[in-house]
């Protein structure tokens, strides 16, 4: 067994392990119980649970750097590298980045806001805070669609380069050029109301998407192998 062809079964567990992962933070990320119909609502839900938050949104970081990796390590195994192939790389490390930073305001910054703004003794204070943690949900309200604009792009970008692979990228290509196409096209006329569910299933979709890379890379080994040689 070549060096190479045991990177090629890492990799595949990697994209395999970082989806399961995703999955597994989706489901651990605090939603309230009621609706939060007041601002001090908001304030007491983010100090309940800013320990949950920064584990979640902590975890989702590091996975988006491995993730990140992957998809180098991916662009490598190309037969040829063409611009597409490295767009498709170039348009995911912008994603992880615009998501990234959504995350760091989600589950760090604004938890913290909301602990100044409940220990604010004068009133000008408060409606300060207040304001910055306003701020920072209309920067997430923007950050995230946007990143996963630029996964889906990514997904798109990657059909041409897979399926020249022939049999091993073809389910990889289409599956990810449709997932890519119905993330864009949900962000895109879904109603403000809805950005929320659209949001999460987009990311539910992402995670789908490194399932499928995951059993697609497990069929390149004759690919590496050969380029091993």
């Amino acid at each position: 067994m070549s060096e190479l062809t045991v990177n090629v079964r890492s990799l595949a567990a990697t994209f395999g392990i970082c989806a399961a992962l995703i999955l597994g933070l989706l489901l651990a990320h605090p939603h309230p119980h009621e609706p939060l119909r007041t601002f001090s609502d908001m304030v007491d839900f983010e100090i309940s649970q800013q320990t949950v938050d920064r584990i979640v949104h902590g975890g989702m970081i590091a996975i988006l750097i491995i993730l990140l990796a992957a998809h180098i390590l991916l662009l490598r195994l190309m037969p040829r590298l063409d611009l597409l192939a490295t767009l498709a790389v170039a348009t995911f490390g912008l994603a992880c980045a615009l998501m990234t930073a959504s995350l760091v305001l989600d589950g760090f910054v604004t938890p913290m806001l909301a602990v100044q703004y409940r220990a604010a003794s004068e009133a000008s204070l408060r409606l300060a805070t207040q304001a910055q943690i306003t701020f920072c949900g209309a920067c997430i309200q923007t950050l995230m669609p946007m990143a996963l604009l630029s996964f889906a792009a990514a997904a798109l970008a990657w059909v041409r380069p897979l399926m020249s692979l022939g049999r091993a990228g073809l389910l990889a290509g289409i599956s990810g050029g449709v997932m890519g196409a119905v993330v864009a096209v949900m962000l895109l006329i879904a109603p403000r109301h809805a950005l929320n569910h659209v949001l999460m299933v987009g990311l539910l979709l992402l995670a789908l998407w490194q399932f499928v890379l995951a059993a697609s890379v497990l069929k390149f080994r004759s690919l590496a192998t050969a380029r091993a040689e």
